[in-house]
Order: structure tokens, then C-alpha cells, then sequence
């Protein structure tokens, strides 16, 4: 798929960073702004560390697709049925419990949206392009002359045969 992929990956730290890079790979080949690229980047992150922190599974799924024109989508599922979490108000001293505060901000920051699946098990963030960014189609192979030349020549249409020929 060219416009988007789709990775599963071991519910584990290093999957983080290995996210991130798959995304920023993508998005650089899909030609997105690369100040958006951070904006990805930083949700991927968050949804990611969430899903293995809070994911009762020894996987996380992770989607990133251009759905309609001007969009971008990110999903991260972690496969486990919850209640959809709530954006936390840390302190200044806490260690944690940033990470949907994050998103929330980059999402309304960028014009976009937020939230997860009514079952819990996935978290969705979309991102508006501001320009049209559009992954490059693989250009059709060039035909083969040696193989063409042995391919039979369709012989005219025969007008009793019952088959209609295109």
C-alpha cells in the first residue's frame, strides 16, 4: 500500500523508535511537510508508549494512511478492550501522564482531531496536510520486447461465436 502502511510490532520500548522511523520514512516519501513530520512523529510516540503501557497484548498495531484528500490518519491499536482514557492535567513536577495531553495539543495545533475506538482498543489522530501531499505511484514497467513478440496476436472476431471480444 503506497498510501499508508500498516505494521505490527512486539508491544515492547524499541518499538517506539522503530515506529517513528517506518512514519518518517513514509511521510518523507509521501512528500509531507516536514514540520508535520514532527507533529507524527510526536503523536506516533505518545499512542505507541501508551499502548505498551497500558496494552494487556504482546503486540501493537500501527497505521498511518492518507484516507481522503488533505488528511492524514494515524492509529495505534494496542488490542485491548478499556474504557477510552481521559487527557490528564499533570502537575509540573510529575513524571508522567502527558501523553493524550500531547496529542490533544499537536491535534489542535494542527487543525486536526483526536480520539479512540468505542471499545478502547485503538487511539486515532488526524492531521489536515497543508499542502497535497501524495505518495508517488510505481511507474508501469516498461514492456519486455523479447516477451511481447511471443505473445499471440488475437485472430478477428469470429461474429458466431457467442463470446464478446474487447
Amino acid at each position: 500500500m503506497t498510501d499508508g502502511f500498516d505494521i505490527a510490532m512486539p508491544a515492547a520500548a524499541a518499538s517506539v523508535r522503530q515506529a517513528r522511523r517506518d512514519a518518517r520514512a513514509w511521510c518523507r516519501y509521501c512528500r509531507v511537510p516536514e514540520d508535520l513530520i514532527d507533529a507524527v512523529l510526536l503523536v506516533i510516540s505518545e499512542m505507541c508508549a501508551n499502548a505498551i503501557l497500558h496494552g494487556k497484548s504482546d503486540s501493537i498495531g500501527v497505521r498511518v494512511w492518507l484516507p481522503s484528500f488533505g488528511v492524514l490518519r494515524i492509529e495505534v491499536a494496542d488490542y485491548t478492550p478499556s474504557r477510552p482514557p481521559v487527557v490528564q492535567h499533570p502537575s509540573v513536577d510529575s513524571e508522567n501522564g502527558r501523553g493524550l495531553f500531547l496529542v490533544d495539543a499537536v491535534a489542535a495545533d494542527a487543525g486536526g482531531s483526536w480520539g479512540f475506538s468505542a471499545d478502547g482498543t485503538r487511539a486515532w489522530c488526524t492531521l489536515p496536510l497543508p499542502t497535497a501531499a501524495s505518495c508517488p505511484r510505481p511507474a508501469a514497467p516498461e514492456p519486455d520486447q523479447s516477451f511481447s513478440a511471443r505473445i499471440p496476436q488475437a485472430s478477428p472476431r469470429d461474429p458466431s461465436s457467442p463470446y464478446t471480444h474487447i
